[in-house]
């Protein structure tokens, strides 16, 4: 334990200290606090912010909190469905980036650089499955999870073909446009970051950015796609703060890409990864923007 911590003891005395994560929980009687030590951002700065965009889901910090030490007012979560808490988050998200949106000028080259990664992405996944495809099939024994890779090779090879299709729809679409919309995201969903009590709070607060309302809403997908279903999860989102089709294009190319998996000497543990690469695709076909 540092030394500023130490002297952040010595004044509350707490009763019990709980680490979790990057952060300490400790119970004083003068009430709990979360403490992190040597914040990576000036939250002092974000809170300031967002509570003058009448945006008030964060927590209350301390007057105790240094450039070294942040100190937050600890608060309780209660269990609820997943399914429940996942549309309460996004409500407060489609708030947080209908009050902190904005029309940012840029140039021509910004939307050709985005263009141009995630093209080579598709191609790179593209290459890496052909291969896996053709040696596959010249195997004399073909073990479980490469069987399973091929019985499944069509919706791969689709989804990569699809992601690619829509990528060039987006650029036909933007590339000669000037402006992008942005907001201040999260980038950090997860169900655990959201705190539902008698008032809902959003924590972790660590990654925060100004980019594209679109990067929350992946970051979230790619954070629980496993965990809840996420179509009325981005309708309940685009009812708070509805995303402009160019937006919505690019939501919908991001979660199309297949995942990457790579094989091991582990075949449990690689039909493990084959099958959460179909699961992955068929959670994506499922999801609104689709359509």
């Amino acid at each position: 334990m540092s030394r500023s911590l130490e002297v952040f003891n010595e004044i509350y005395k707490p009763y019990k200290i709980t680490r979790k994560n990057n952060a300490f929980i400790l119970n004083t009687m003068d009430g709990n606090f979360v403490v992190k030590e040597n914040p990576k951002i000036n939250y002092k700065d974000l809170y300031k912010y967002l509570k003058s965009r009448n945006f008030n889901y964060i927590p209350e910090m301390s007057l105790d909190s240094r450039d070294d030490l942040l100190v937050l007012e600890y608060q309780d979560d209660i269990s609820i469905d997943k399914e429940q808490k996942a549309l309460d988050l996004i409500e407060i998200v489609a708030l947080l980036h209908s009050k902190t949106s904005y029309f940012k000028t840029i140039t021509n080259d910004k939307y050709k650089e985005v263009y141009e990664k995630i093209n080579n992405n598709i191609l790179y996944l593209s290459n890496i499955y052909d291969e896996y495809f053709n040696r596959f099939l010249q195997e004399e024994y073909i073990v479980p999870s490469h069987y399973l890779f091929l019985r499944n090779y069509t919706l791969i090879y689709n989804a990569n073909k699809y992601a690619k299709d829509k990528l060039d729809e987006w650029y036909r679409m933007i590339k000669d446009k000037n402006k992008e919309r942005v907001a201040l995201v999260h980038n950090n969903l997860k169900l655990e970051h959201f705190l539902k009590n008698s008032d809902d709070y959003l924590i972790s607060w660590d990654n925060y950015t100004i980019d594209s309302p679109v990067l929350d809403l992946y970051r979230f997908y790619q954070n629980e796609w496993m965990n809840i279903s996420f179509s009325e999860v981005f309708i309940k989102y685009n009812d708070g703060f509805e995303l402009l089709e160019q937006e919505k294009i690019f939501l919908d190319i991001l979660i199309s890409i297949p995942l990457e998996i790579k094989f091991s000497e582990d075949e449990l543990s690689n039909c493990q990864r084959v099958r959460e690469l179909i699961n992955y695709l068929a959670s994506s076909s499922k999801i609104v923007f689709n359509n």
